[in-house]
């Protein structure tokens, strides 16, 4: 693949490969958080009304302290006690950091968003995937081999030849630089992007480059699903599965 000189670069989403916390799991971890302050803020009541005027003067204190940390947390890292209990982290939509000083205006501008690290990539981890790909500069070169073009099997039963490179996607379109024949694959969940992913054959192996998705590439394993760094030209295995949002493709090699 050849890019154009002075070619912008694409950009990435932070958030590929992250899994947007359920609502259950927001709601738990902010009820955990507000619990806190009010267990706390409860007993210093009850101990000013009980006469413990030094006691009371303590948990008032630490009530404020309390609050102040829980907010702290959640403008430096994204974490809170309700946060670390269910396994969550808040991070701005548009970059997936944490907001800092701006978390009144992120929060006004609706710019978070709680993703589940258990079930996805942490957005403070780069978005790459834990295995090692063989390096490119160090392959052999190509030769193509006759009768073995690949082909991909999509899950909505359509198959497609990868004879030259091809571009995935709800509407995708493939640059003047990287020339690729397109299919527009149906997806009324709209969890494809509009150009999602481009796949080659160079004869030998499989190649997939993610283009900056939304929902992102997957690769799965016996480990698990594993992403694709977006904009990175990744090898696959022979016969592998792949994931594009929550659709799903196989790569098969005839004979």
């Amino acid at each position: 693949m050849t890019t154009l000189p002075n070619a912008p670069i694409p950009e990435v989403d932070p958030l590929v490969g992250t899994a947007p916390a359920r609502p259950l799991s927001r709601v738990a971890a902010a009820t955990i958080d507000l619990a806190v302050v009010l267990v706390l803020a409860a007993l210093a009541v009850i101990a000013l009304a009980a006469g413990l005027a030094l006691l009371g003067g303590v948990l008032i204190v630490a009530t404020v302290l309390a609050a102040g940390a829980i907010v702290r947390g959640l403008a430096r890292s994204g974490r809170t006690p309700g946060h670390a209990a269910m396994g969550t982290r808040t991070v701005r939509r548009s970059t997936g950091a944490s907001t800092g000083r701006a978390l009144l205006p992120a929060l006004a501008r609706r710019d978070l968003g709680t993703v589940d690290l258990r079930r996805g990539r942490d957005p403070f981890a780069p978005a790459l995937a834990p295995f090692a790909f063989p390096d490119r500069a160090a392959l052999p070169p190509a030769r193509p081999v006759r009768g073995r073009v690949p082909v991909i099997e999509l899950d909505s039963g359509q198959r497609v030849s990868l004879a030259s490179a091809l571009v995935l996607g709800r509407n995708p379109s493939a640059p003047v630089d990287a020339p690729a024949e397109v299919y527009q694959w149906p997806d009324l969940s709209r969890s494809l992007s509009k150009s999602h992913a481009r796949l080659e054959w160079d004869g030998r192996r499989v190649w997939v480059t993610d283009l900056g998705s939304t929902n992102g590439t997957f690769l799965r394993t016996d480990a698990g699903s594993q992403p694709f760094l977006a904009f990175q030209r990744t090898p696959v295995p022979a016969d592998a599965t792949l994931e594009l949002g929550d659709r799903e493709l196989s790569v098969r090699t005839e004979g």
